[in-house]
Parts: structure tokens; sequence; C-alpha cells
């Protein structure tokens, strides 16, 4: 029992100074960006601002067309999205239920994909949708970030329907007379909605944090993302008004953590889902 005891604080020890290792750049930058500007250089520095003020939040809507950023990055993120997940299932359930001739091959080149660092592709890239004129628009943007998305998200789905439940349910629904897209549509999709869920929030990700393709694929104002808006900020007024920054920091990470509010218990399910065959 001694040694229970001791196992269980030191666990919890680990956790809290875990959760203090990972959550402490989130307080800070909620403090700065509540802090009035008579607080930011002050030595020591204070841990609670000695008022609450929303000044440094004003200041950003104001200054940068922040709801446009905010509006292309949700346009371009949902549809990125819709797009890897729709195409991501089919080909990840493809590769997970059938034997065709290259499927190994096929597989390869999806991990392939994941080692090439991102930014290697981006001249070439740039170039083709230049000439098909499609830079400065949503569609260049959301092609390119869905080349990236569709491969990972099949390779997590392609696992998770590998994995996630007995193929024995989808033979039952052959013999009571499913089809192949019925069997996919009606048992597969919804047994695996918790993986479902969990990549798309992946891919959701990776068009939300982008930073890179967005910079040089969209130069025009009206269709900067709110990465590059955090950029335009800080070079313009980060090094004198820190508390802005991190303002719209904090406002460029509420959709995210709103998104993963609403998902926890999804995203969870299936990260564990996809690992363990009952």
């Amino acid at each position: 029992m001694k040694h229970s005891g001791r196992s269980l604080v030191f666990h919890y020890f680990c956790l809290a100074v875990v959760f203090l290792f990972v959550m402490f750049p989130y307080y800070w930058m909620i403090n700065t960006s509540l802090k009035p500007k008579a607080d930011l250089f002050v030595i020591p520095p204070r841990f609670w601002p000695s008022e609450i003020d929303f000044t440094a939040y004003r200041e950003v809507v104001s200054r940068i067309p922040f709801f446009d950023y905010l509006k292309n990055s949700l346009i371009v993120a949902t549809i990125t999205t819709v797009l890897a997940i729709i195409i991501a299932s089919l080909s990840g359930y493809s590769i997970s239920r059938f034997s065709f001739k290259g499927r190994r091959k096929v597989f390869g080149l999806f991990i392939l994909t994941q080692l090439v660092p991102g930014v290697l592709p981006l001249v070439p890239f740039y170039f083709i949708l230049h000439s098909m004129n499609l830079t400065n628009s949503y569609s260049g943007i959301i092609i390119s970030y869905s080349t990236w998305a569709i491969a990972f998200c099949t390779m997590m789905l392609q696992s998770y329907f590998r994995t996630a439940y007995s193929t024995e349910i989808e033979e039952s629904a052959r013999i009571d007379g499913c089809n192949r897209w019925g069997v996919f549509f009606k048992i597969a999709l919804p047994l695996a909605r918790p993986g479902i869920i969990a990549t798309a929030i992946f891919a959701y990700l990776l068009a939300w944090n982008d930073f890179i393709w967005a910079s040089i694929i969209n130069t025009r104002q009206e269709y900067r993302l709110i990465s590059n808006g955090i950029q335009d900020f800080q070079s313009q007024y980060g090094n004198i008004y820190i508390n802005n920054t991190m303002a719209i920091g904090m406002l460029a990470t509420i959709p995210v953590l709103i998104i993963f509010a609403f998902a926890q218990k999804h995203l969870v399910a299936g990260l564990s889902a996809g690992g363990v065959k009952e």
C-alpha cells in the first residue's frame, strides 16, 4: 500500500510538472495580452496584471483586417479538411480492405510524401499554380494543403479501418445482401467516426498553422491567412506593442481551442481505438 501511495504521488507530481510546462506559455500569452503598457517591461515581471486591460485586443482589430484573415483561414482550413477526409476515407478504406496489384507501392508513396520536407516542393508547386492562374486565390492554397493532408489522412484512416473493428461485421452485412458501397456508408463510416474526427482535426491544424506556403502562394491582402496576419502585425508593431502581439496570438488560438473542446472525446477515442485491435 505504501509503495502504491508513493507511486500515485509521483504520478500526479509528474502530471503537474508536464501540465505547468505545457500551459505556462498560454498563461503568459493571456497575461501579457491583458496587461496595460506600463506593466510590460517591469522588472521583475508581474505574473498577474495590475489591472485587466483589453486595449490590446481593440488595437489589433483596428490596426489590421483581423476578421478578414480569420475568415480566409476558416474557409481554407474547412474546405481542405472536408476534401481530405472525403478522399482519404475512400482511399484508406480501399487500401485496408482490398488486395490489388501495387497496393504496397501505393501506400509506400503515401509514406514517402511524409518524409519529404514541406519546403522542398514549394518552388515547383508555386510555378505549377502560377501557370494555371491559381496563385492569390482560395483554390491554389486549398489544393496545396490538400496535397499534403490527403496523404496523411489516408495513412491515418487505413490504419483505423484495419484495426478499429472486426471485419466480421462487414462480412455479415454482405451476407445479408448489402453491397460494398452500402457497407462503406452504413457500417464502415459510422464505426470509424472517432478516427475520422481525430484525423480531421490534424488536417485542420495542418491548414490552420501553415505559414510558409500561404505567404508564398497568396501575396494579395484579401487572401492572406491568420498566420500571415500575425507575421505582418509583428513586423510592424511587435517590438513596440508586445501585448498586441500576444493578443493576436490569443485570438488566433481561440477557434482551434473551441474545436478541440467539442471534439476532445472523439479525438481520444479515435487515437486509442486505431492502435488496438479487439
